[in-house]
């Protein structure tokens, strides 16, 4: 005898739409210089819809590099669901530290960004001598 209980199919299921932000809305590149033009290439792989390896949370520019806080899709063991990524905009390279949880990604991504923007405040300028 079946069960009186009805369970709902995925197509009754209530969607709810998780949609990443968009490159283009975070960040400006320069496409006609070849390592912004690589580095917002590499970001349209790694969160590709088909297959992606990361959910993007947030990016920002910092001197050379795009600092993006992001989600790994595919975890393997022992390996903690968040990042910051750090990706050249002047050579093809890609650096990344994991995290247990968002808030902490996104708080080293603000300390490492403070901290280059104070870094770069605080040179002084160049003096050419003849």
């Amino acid at each position: 005898m079946p069960s009186p209980t009805r369970h709902a199919s995925p197509s009754r299921r209530l969607s709810i739409a998780r949609t990443a932000p968009s490159l283009s809305s975070l960040v400006t590149l320069d496409l006609s210089k070849p390592g912004e033009k690589r580095a917002h290439d590499f970001l349209c792989y790694a969160t590709n819809q088909r297959d992606p390896m990361w959910t993007l949370l947030d990016v920002q520019r910092h001197g050379d590099a795009l600092l993006c806080v992001v989600r790994w899709v595919c975890l393997h063991r022992n390996t903690k669901p968040f990042a910051v990524a750090e990706v050249s905009l002047i050579e093809s390279a890609v650096r990344w530290k994991h995290f247990a949880t968002k808030a902490e990604a996104k708080k080293e991504s603000h300390r490492r960004a403070t901290a280059s923007v104070a870094t770069e405040t605080s040179r002084s300028p160049e003096v050419l001598t003849t």
